[in-house]
């Protein structure tokens, strides 16, 4: 009876379990059948083993049509390579692939977007055996983000203008009455109103510095309100960096001796000349070499250095003071941030300084940034591009020069400069002079629309068709007159480009102002004043040191030892590739590092020895999966790799 019993419950048990297993797969077809999002399985070969109704339904086929097939089989060609990256990644480091956003094409003129999910399958030996796939469409979310964030901004856009408005008001209102102060503060220490006593004399030290202090704090809060303003402008002028670098060690010596601290200046052979507004970098070194100073303890040492890096300087103050923590570092150039100093120095200032110093360089289109370890001392660097004028003056355009400035007249000379010309000329079917005569027509009717026929005279045009280049000398003209022929040549210029359908033309427009030579005969040797001012304007691609293009592949990177994984692409060019990865690399700004790149049409892979130029932390949700945009710039690369890599790029120019 016992055992029939027992027999009854087992079989209850198996009908149980049998059934619960049922009402489990019934839900779980429903979901599956149901859901708006695309749901499928691969195997480790690529091949489809399950794909849900709505990943059939979005391609034109039934889910049992896609079983047994792989991506090959069923997208276009240029699709598949992309689409297979991800399950390469996947597939070879068993890490999954959460919500990576992507462009899906167009549809009713709206771009369409979806977040792709990966994740790897294992056996119960815990081996890899394929992957599952979600995909889900985004548009709509993202639309709606958009909207949102854009209603946002326009708020916050107000709130900082109506701050910027009144921290300026507040700022200029505070120095009339410091310059009243100033004024009588001059008067008593000159003795005008009396003589002084010893006793007083330390007073009014201790006044001045703290007047000091408060005009500093006054100039800093203009400094930055106008900076963040639209009208502020820089005074550009050509400036050896080399030169300014060492009329400024007098300043800093007596800080640095105070605390014996031996400062180092690292600095190029060759003269580094750069448009650049020399008082506003002046203001971005001296802050950094004054926190290098303040920071550093007694008997250290700072260096400063210069370094040229193709189309850009990189300049650097190196440290070996306190460093900064890692949770600091990404806001050090933040406003009225003032980190722990650990009870070395005194808190002084009100956490501008860097600020500023990072809108300066962000102004003249160079880039700053930290690298630090605490205790270990600090290294900030920031870049300044080299503009294409250093060899602005051509053998015919001097002599014009010099030949109007012997009748001493004020001489402007514009610069139209095509930066790709040898590129453009390949890839254009224009031919070379047909396009050069087209803008020497483009240059004549701006000079005609504002200048009128008459003034025609006033005017030199110099072609240099080797170069890409005109040279348009001025000299019946006001600077408000050149001012507004730059910016007519700059429309009629960017219209001529956009009517004929030519594509990523990188032109600089530049402005230099002669001075006339003094009438003294022995002054008679003309020498061409670069204290000029310099307008720059792009049309198409910012200039950059080579042309890149959207380029989605995978990269893998392969030293060193411990930082080896594979990433796709966002762009690439002759000189470096961009990328996207989940978690931050290991190496800092500047490491080395080799890579693989996987070219698609060459069907080749490259290798290179390249360093971190940048990395970026993508979004501030803390709720969202972490991403970083990293920069790589190639240093060595074999000569087959390079040509493999220009003759690949050269296949997407065209």
């Amino acid at each position: 009876m016992k055992k029939e019993m027992i027999k009854i419950k087992r079989k209850s048990a198996i009908k149980s379990d049998a059934g619960r297993l049922s009402q489990q797969y019934d839900l779980w077809s429903y979901f599956m059948d149901n859901t708006s999002d695309v749901i499928y399985f691969k195997d480790k070969q690529g091949r489809f083993i399950f794909a849900n109704k709505t990943y059939a339904r979005k391609i034109g086929l039934r889910p049992e049509q896609i079983v047994g097939k792989v991506d090959a089989d069923i997208f276009p060609s240029k699709r598949f390579p992309a689409m297979i990256a991800g399950d390469q990644y996947v597939l070879a480091t068993g890490k999954s692939i959460i919500n990576k956003i992507e462009k899906a094409g167009r549809s009713r003129s709206t771009d369409r977007y979806i977040a792709i999910t990966k994740i790897p399958r294992y056996n119960q030996s815990g081996e890899i055996i394929g992957l599952m796939g979600i995909v889900r469409d985004m548009t709509q979310c993202l639309r709606d983000q958009r909207i949102k964030k854009e209603q946002t901004l326009k708020i916050l856009e107000g709130f900082n203008r109506e701050r910027t408005e009144f921290v300026a008001a507040v700022s200029h209102e505070l120095r009339t009455p410091l310059a009243v102060m100033n004024q009588l503060f001059l008067c008593i220490d000159d003795e005008t109103v009396g003589p002084l006593n010893d006793q007083q004399r330390e007073i009014m030290v201790k006044i001045r510095h703290n007047f000091d202090r408060q005009k500093g704090i006054v100039d800093k809060m203009l400094d930055i309100s106008g900076l963040e303003g639209k009208d502020w402008g820089l005074d550009y002028s050509l400036v050896n960096i080399n030169s300014l670098l060492e009329d400024l060690k007098d300043c800093f010596q007596g800080m640095a001796t105070a605390k014996d601290i031996t400062i180092n200046y690292a600095l190029p052979k060759e003269d580094i000349n750069i448009f650049i507004d020399a008082s506003r970098i002046i203001q971005v070194i001296t802050n950094l070499i004054n926190n290098a100073i303040k920071f550093t303890g007694e008997k250290g040492s700072i260096t400063v250095e210069v370094k040229p890096l193709g189309d850009k300087v990189r300049l650097g103050v190196i440290d070996t003071g306190i460093g900064i923590a890692p949770t600091d570092m990404h806001r050090i150039f933040d406003k009225f941030v003032q980190l722990p100093l650990h009870g070395m120095v005194k808190r002084q200032g009100i956490g501008l300084g860097l600020t500023i110093a990072k809108k300066l360089v962000e102004k003249h289109h160079g880039a700053i940034w930290v690298e630090s370890e605490l205790g270990m001392g600090s290294k900030f660097y920031f870049t300044l591009p080299r503009f294409y004028a250093t060899d602005i003056l051509a053998p015919r355009v001097e002599t014009k020069i010099r030949q109007l400035a012997q009748k001493h007249q004020l001489i402007y000379l514009v610069n139209l400069l095509i930066v790709d010309w040898k590129i453009l000329k390949k890839r254009i079917d224009i031919k070379p002079k047909v396009l050069f005569e087209a803008l020497r027509q483009v240059v004549e009717l701006a000079y005609t629309q504002l200048f009128g026929a008459k003034r025609a005279k006033g005017r030199t045009l110099i072609a240099d068709i080797q170069k890409g280049k005109y040279s348009i000398i001025l000299h019946q003209a006001t600077t408000e007159e050149v001012s507004d022929f730059c910016e007519l040549l700059k429309r009629e210029t960017k219209d001529y480009f956009v009517k004929n359908e030519i594509k990523n033309v990188f032109i600089v427009l530049g402005i230099l102002s002669y001075s006339p030579p003094p009438r003294e005969e022995k002054r008679a040797e003309f020498k061409a004043s670069h204290d000029v001012q310099v307008k720059e304007i792009y049309i198409g691609s910012q200039m950059r040191r080579s042309k890149r293009i959207h380029y989605k592949t995978t990269i893998e990177l392969i030293s060193p030892p411990g930082e080896q994984a594979v990433f796709e692409t966002l762009n690439l060019s002759r000189h470096g590739v961009c990328f996207i990865s989940q978690e931050p690399l290991k190496t800092t700004v500047g490491s080395k590092i080799r890579v693989a790149i996987a070219l698609l049409r060459k069907k080749k892979t490259i290798s290179a020895a390249a360093r971190v130029a940048w990395t970026a932390k993508l979004g501030d949700d803390p709720q969202a999966l972490q991403r970083y945009k990293t920069g790589l710039e190639f240093i060595t690369m074999g000569n087959e790799d390079y040509k493999n890599l220009c003759d690949e790029l050269n296949l997407y120019y065209e």
